[in-house]
């Protein structure tokens, strides 16, 4: 009986370490409905239903897309035509950035830090230093689009911005970043011979890229406020209960309920008469360093109303820094530890290569920003 309460804790333990965010927000929204801060009624009114479908539904869609093996696909294609390492590492990089402007970072890096680390297995290249900068890039390039990270889509419902007024602002921040990445690279990796694997793709489903190209193109229409997040979010569960199956069980859709208690948390924040932050940028950047960029920018919403570029730019530079400013930087992290076994040192490599830019995108942003 001992042993499996120790074991129930362990699991317990573990539990709570890897869902702190949405644990921490359950509790933040809990306190503020058992105190009346929040009433129910105001709680369904904060929670914005369309954003929790359309995360559903990207979540579920990219995962099918996934597994269909078409992104594989696309990424080799990308990079097949290079034959030096620093030219095969910018391709990388780019389609990081594309890729991540699409199918959001989290997906993008689950694609392209497996290819690369079997690209190494066939040619010599600085490995570590590619796979730090496709993590940076995911990042900074991917957040030109509302769903290049889960920030973006927040604050995309939260403004009622169009696709096209969100994509134009970012683009000069997102513009500043890709010249960093362009400076760091050659630096980082020299233009060396090599080799690009050609037989390391997964089997192709067409059926199943056809169904998630069906989905993601019903997310895109609620992007384009076209149409309501049902029709995606429908299409999703009817693709995953298809394709997934049992799978869908391994997904990590936290981030829905991180979402879902923020909204009530954010309300209840409003009851309070909060000392005015005077400076959005620097407060999105340093908190993110802190609790990362997403519960940071929940928790400077209700400052940021009308300054909604200041916040989405501060909350760009601020995933560069630490480990945990944000999740992409953890999980990248995670996926390469897992897929090259490397010695523990790569992460301080990806922080002292986060902090560099971090440094880079913070005074670009500054800048563009008329400061």
């Amino acid at each position: 009986m001992r042993g499996g309460f120790r074991r129930h804790a362990a699991t317990f333990g573990r539990f709570a370490r890897e869902q702190i965010l949405e644990l921490t927000a359950a509790a933040i929204a809990a306190a503020f409905l058992i105190s009346g801060r929040v009433t129910p009624r105001a709680a369904l009114h904060a929670i914005d239903v369309d954003l929790l479908l359309v995360l559903f539904a990207l979540l579920i869609t990219v995962e099918i897309l996934r597994e269909s093996g078409y992104l594989d696909l696309a990424v080799a294609r990308t990079v097949s035509r290079f034959a030096s390492t620093r030219r095969f590492a910018i391709a990388l990089i780019i389609a990081t950035g594309l890729l991540a402007s699409l199918v959001t970072n989290d997906v993008t890096l689950f694609i392209v830090i497996p290819f690369t680390v079997l690209a190494s297995r066939m040619s010599s290249f600085p490995l570590e230093n590619i796979v730090v900068l496709e993590i940076i890039a995911s990042n900074l390039l991917g957040c030109l689009t509302p769903l290049g990270n889960p920030q973006n889509l927040f604050v995309f419902h939260q403004s009622g911005w169009s696709a096209v007024h969100f994509v134009a602002t970012m683009a000069p921040f997102v513009g500043w970043c890709a010249g960093g990445l362009l400076i760091a690279t050659f630096f980082a990796v020299d233009a060396a011979p090599m080799t690009t694997p050609s037989e390391t793709l997964p089997e192709r489903n067409t059926a199943m890229a056809v169904a998630g190209a069906i989905c993601f193109a019903l997310v895109l229409l609620e992007i384009a406020r076209v149409a309501n997040a049902w029709p995606a979010a429908i299409a999703a569960a009817a693709g995953a209960a298809l394709f997934l199956r049992g799978r869908i069980f391994d997904l990590d859709l936290s981030i829905i309920p991180l979402f879902f208690f923020a909204f009530i948390a954010v309300e209840g924040l409003r009851t309070f008469d909060l000392p005015h932050i005077g400076n959005i940028y620097a407060s999105a950047i340093l908190i993110s360093q802190v609790i990362s960029n997403v519960p940071a920018t929940v928790l400077l919403t209700p400052f940021a109303a009308g300054h909604w570029k200041t916040l989405l730019y501060g909350v760009s530079a601020g995933g560069c820094g630490t480990i945990i400013a944000s999740l992409a930087n953890l999980l990248g992290w995670r996926i390469y530890m897992r897929d090259s076994g490397a010695h523990p040192r790569f992460i301080w490599r990806l922080t002292a290569f986060n902090f560099a830019f971090l440094g880079w995108a913070g005074v670009g942003g500054w800048v563009l920003l008329g400061n």
